[in-house]
């Protein structure tokens, strides 16, 4: 027992050591000097970054700073101080905010679900309360603080699971399937590029200095939702990075090319300077040549539609400064120029920089003004004499002119994108009154942008200058319910609404693809374009650690973990390799060179061939190590497995494989002629499935004899991808030839048709006729 009163001794003395030192950067719910009492406490960092961290216990759900905690909301207070002070501890880390928060708020749910001192608990029982949890990784930190600090016996040591389950763990379909999981849809890609094409128009005639056409396009009163939702998958797909961390902080800059001789040849790379991440500096990170073109121009779009809000950005830095600097490199249209008529070695105000940069063409550029205002005019309706409105042009304010701002008032909304239909939305957007002077709103406005100027990412890691940031919009530029003008979108927002762009998250948002025509079906995952990105460098045969310094990690291990290919499709890999004619040091070589980091897989397969050679062609799979799991109907079982590879104008294995065409296409025969075919739904999705099946044995069939293709050429049929894979061994190069399969469920319905009239009309033939023609 005094052991333990030791360890509880040691959480008391240690606990009593930090509540001697102030709270400095505390708050608590109502924005006050935070005590060591407080249910929910606020921290603020130096850079302005805050995190929430809650005391509380398991009875309410969702607890938040906005919360009503009561006492029975608490947790004990030997648990409360424990876990004060090990906060304290957690938010000297130099990690993230987040990472930060999951430490602390996973320590909580655990002494929850403990409901005593962990001191005295006995190893069951905090086994006991881990295991509760849902996600208990975190509170391995939490156990090794107690350890450190000698507040909990060294030999308490619970089983915490610190691993995540990946498709290494996983063997056949299921790992094949988890990988493919984290890649992006073909189709999607594809509707992305289509509304990529739309939203960012081709330069005229080819020529990269006439934005004539964008000038409708990158006007500060369009919306831009859609083509930072473009440009941001863009530059995902074009070098690999992350999504979220990395591309919302970089600064304006278009592709920048850099050229060298090699072996006597001159050769280009491009590239764009990144903000560094995992312990990396700012780089400058390379970018797909295939990609170059069109991410440039995405750039150059980009750069021309956020420039209204850099200069507002620039103006709320410094109001006073002269309007040249404040404008940069905004042009002003000639109209907005003759109508204010103004000194560019001079500062400005809010509104006649709004006129200026654009934010009230289309309309009659005035704003609602009290009665005594000079210069202004009345425009009071017949109908309406008690609701007196006088109107004075924008380019006639002076500071201390009053502007008003009346419920469902259309020049009230051209200044705030707001209603007022609440008090709540006054408080906000006008410091709650109706009438403000324009230097009152202007300052007002300015307070509210504040927070937003040092522009942080979302997890609060890394931060850009607003006003140098590329992805630089306006409330108004991004729609929604409150379209304001003059208030920044904040950069830690932008990759949750490129996310929800991506994904459908509720019917109230429709996606970036639904809003083009496209089904909600159709989605992207933000961090699937990063996993596209290293599988495809991966598949062009870039060795791994390459990879790695291209997307800014420290170790190529990391590297796998995106590199979506399992140990199946590796030994197919080689498979490529190993089946040409050439000298065994020659094939070890190539291996090297196509698998250069992934040592232990090496030492695995070094001098391996083909395990099997089957009876039209050969399987890449190491069947040493992965024992085949693929079952099929077909006689040449094989065929239709995208391990299994055959050789174009092999003619034992193409008559082989005819014989078998004709065995499955008389098997379909077969079951359509069974007498309850037409009502069997077990036999139609039987005959859905073999029907196109058979349909991709026909295909195989037509590459491996096709006389335009070279003799000796490796293919592969991967059924998932409804695509074949045609392999030029000297070459090392890959073509890739999607199928163009007949719709299943049209067969049906014409071999139900056939059955029902006991003959053949069109559509059958068109169906039933297309096995036989070879």
């Amino acid at each position: 027992m005094s052991q333990i009163n030791h360890y509880i001794d040691n959480q008391r003395a240690y606990v009593a050591k930090k509540k001697a030192q102030p709270l400095i950067g505390f708050t608590n719910a109502q924005g006050e000097a935070a005590s060591w009492e407080d249910i929910v406490v606020t921290f603020t960092d130096s850079d302005n970054r805050s995190q929430n961290i809650m005391f509380c216990n398991l009875n309410r759900k969702r607890p938040k700073v906005g919360t009503r905690f009561t006492d029975e909301d608490r947790l004990p207070p030997e648990m409360h101080d424990l876990l004060f002070a090990y906060a304290l501890d957690i938010l000297k880390e130099n990690t993230s905010i987040a990472y930060k928060t999951s430490k602390i708020t996973a320590t909580r749910l655990f002494l929850c679900h403990l409901n005593e001192n962990i001191a005295t608990a006995t190893l069951e029982r905090i086994q006991s309360a881990i295991n509760l949890m849902t996600y208990s990784t975190n509170v391995t930190f939490f156990i090794n603080w107690l350890h450190q600090h000698k507040m909990l016996a060294k030999s308490c040591q619970p089983d915490i699971n610190t691993t995540v389950e990946s498709a290494r763990a996983k063997s056949g379909d299921d790992a094949l399937q988890a990988e493919q999981n984290k890649l992006p849809s073909e189709n999607a890609l594809l509707a992305l590029g289509a509304i990529f094409y739309d939203v960012i128009p081709a330069y005229q005639d080819g020529d990269k200095e006439n934005v004539e056409a964008w000038q409708p396009l990158t006007s500060s009163t369009q919306e831009q939702r859609d083509s930072f939702s473009c440009t941001m998958a863009a530059l995902g797909m074009a070098s690999p990075n992350r999504i979220g961390a990395e591309q919302v902080l970089l600064t304006v800059q278009r592709i920048k090319p850099h050229t060298q001789v090699v072996d006597g040849k001159k050769k280009t790379v491009h590239y764009l300077n990144w903000r560094g991440s995992k312990g990396y500096k700012d780089n400058a990170n390379h970018i797909n040549a295939e990609m170059v073109d069109s991410l440039d121009r995405a750039l150059h779009y980009t750069i021309l539609a956020t420039e209204p809000a850099r200069a507002l950005a620039r103006f709320y830095q410094k109001p006073n400064r002269p309007l040249k600097e404040v404008l940069g490199e905004f042009k002003p249209s000639d109209e907005n120029i003759a109508l204010l008529k103004p000194s560019m070695s001079k500062s400005t105000n809010l509104l006649h920089l709004g006129l200026l940069l654009g934010f009230f063409d289309g309309s009659d550029k005035c704003v609602r003004v009290t009665p005594d205002t000079k210069g202004a005019t009345d425009k009071t309706g017949v109908r309406n004499p008690h609701n007196p409105k006088f109107i004075k042009p924008i380019a006639q304010l002076e500071a201390f002119d009053t502007l008003v701002f009346k419920s469902k008032c259309p020049y009230s909304q051209a200044l705030t994108g707001c209603l007022f239909s609440r008090q709540n939305q006054y408080d906000k957007y006008t410091a709650g009154k109706q009438e403000l002077t324009v230097a009152e709103f202007q300052n007002h406005t300015i307070e509210m942008n504040q927070p937003h100027l040092k522009g942080y990412n979302k997890h609060k890691t890394k931060h850009v200058d607003f006003e140098n940031a590329l992805f630089a919009y306006t409330q108004k530029q991004f729609g929604g319910k409150v379209a304001h003008p003059f208030l920044l979108v904040p950069i830690s927002s932008l990759s949750g609404l490129f996310s929800g762009d991506l994904i459908k998250r509720n019917n109230n948002w429709l996606t970036l693809f639904e809003r083009h025509g496209f089904s909600s079906n159709f989605l992207l995952k933000p961090h699937q374009l990063r996993h596209w990105q290293n599988d495809f460098l991966a598949k062009k045969g870039l060795p791994h650690h390459l990879i790695s310094m291209l997307s800014g990690r420290k170790s190529a291990e990391q590297t796998l973990t995106y590199i979506h290919t399992t140990d199946a499709q590796n030994a197919s890999v080689i498979g490529n390799i190993s089946y040409s004619n050439k000298s065994e040091s020659e094939v070890e070589n190539k291996l090297k060179l196509r698998i250069a980091t992934m040592n232990q897989f090496n030492e695995a397969i070094d001098n391996e061939t083909p395990t099997f050679v089957h009876e039209t062609g050969f399987c890449g799979q190491n069947l040493a190590l992965s024992p085949c799991t693929y079952m099929s109907e077909f006689e040449t079982q094989c065929a239709l497995c995208s391990s299994s590879c055959h050789v174009t104008h092999d003619s034992e294995a193409i008559e082989l494989l005819q014989k078998d065409l004709k065995v499955q296409t008389h098997n379909l025969e077969k079951v359509q002629a069974s007498i309850n075919f037409e009502t069997s739904q077990g036999m139609q999705k039987w005959y859905k499935t073999h029907y196109r099946n058979t349909c991709m044995l026909k295909h195989l069939i037509e590459v491996l004899s096709d006389e335009a293709i070279e003799e000796g050429r490796m293919v592969r049929l991967l059924v998932r991808s409804n695509s074949i894979r045609i392999t030029n061994l000297k070459t090392q190069t890959v073509e890739k030839q999607k199928l163009a399969l007949p719709d299943t469920e049209q067969a049906l319905q014409a071999a139900i048709e056939a059955k029902n009239n006991n003959k053949r009309g069109e559509a059958t033939d068109n169906f039933l006729d297309f096995l036989g023609s070879l």
